[in-house]
């Protein structure tokens, strides 16, 4: 399961708090937009352009541009995602 909450979407910037099930194994994602992963609660994989790394509550992950990334959910989680510029395609879902 995935639930996105879109919490600022201004300027150039947004934030977004994502929850994650335990066990959630995304697909492979690539975007023009840079990330910034903060883990929230929980346990997650971030697999980065083929690079794997476990994050737990505290750590960071950046995303340059089109760069393939997933993540594979170890413990229930919530990361806060920011972007820039600002993901046109989640503020249409």
């Amino acid at each position: 399961m995935v639930k996105r909450e879109i919490l600022s979407s201004e300027g150039s910037m947004m934030l977004v708090k994502v929850h994650l099930a335990e066990g959630f194994f995304g697909d492979p994602d690539k975007h023009p937009e840079e990330q910034i992963s903060y883990i929230e609660k929980g346990k997650v994989e971030f697999e980065v352009n083929g690079e794997k790394r476990i994050l737990t509550v505290g750590d960071k992950q950046y995303i340059p541009p089109n760069v393939e990334h997933r993540v594979r959910v170890i413990e229930e989680c919530v990361i806060l995602d920011m972007f820039s510029p600002i993901r046109k395609d989640l503020l249409e879902k």
